[in-house]
């Protein structure tokens, strides 16, 4: 399906195109909410500024895709491929990222916030450089997430964390990279 015949059935008032192929499809700043494109084949899409708010992503791929600026937020993305996607200052809140496939992904200075499914998530190699998450997962909850990472086999050292501690010195950079900041 090319762009245009999407975006034509889309403003008719359609909302399913599950499975459909739009591999290498160029739309932006388009609103697409509530659409389902569950299955769908979106590789090397140029997906700029899009606003996917609402949609169904679940098993989708998005490999290569650039979802910069793109708003993915509660959208459901269990399961999906966004293996070497540019997420850059993509808004992923309250998104479901059960068993994604983040793995080289950028997700630099993405919004994360409040995210189900992080923990489940494939990150390896991932770039969350200067991504936002929630003020809560300060402190301890912050090492809960580490912990999620070391469970991943990201081999964390010992430590022992104490208010100014810069958590982010403790981390594999070669494994995931992240921004830099001091707990509070």
């Amino acid at each position: 399906m090319r762009a245009d015949e999407l975006l034509d059935h889309y403003r008719r008032g359609e909302r399913d195109f599950r499975g459909v192929n739009l591999r290498g499809v160029y739309l932006r700043d388009v609103h697409l909410q509530d659409v389902d494109l569950s299955c769908a084949d979106l590789r090397g899409a140029s997906l700029m500024s899009v606003d996917f708010s609402g949609a169904n992503l679940h098993r989708a791929d998005l490999s290569g895709s650039f979802l910069i600026h793109a708003n993915l937020s509660f959208v459901n993305l269990t399961q999906a491929n966004l293996t070497k996607a540019f997420l850059i200052l993509a808004n992923l809140h309250q998104s479901c990222l059960t068993e994604a496939n983040l793995s080289q992904a950028n997700l630099t200075k993405a919004n994360l916030s409040e995210v189900a499914g992080f923990a489940e998530a494939s990150l390896d190699r991932t770039i969350l450089t200067g991504v936002l998450l929630p003020p809560r997962k300060a402190g301890h909850e912050l090492l809960r997430y580490l912990q999620i990472w070391k469970d991943w086999q990201l081999k964390f050292p010992q430590f022992k964390l104490r208010p100014g501690s810069d958590l982010f010195d403790l981390l594999p950079f070669s494994t995931v990279i992240v921004h830099r900041q001091k707990v509070r």
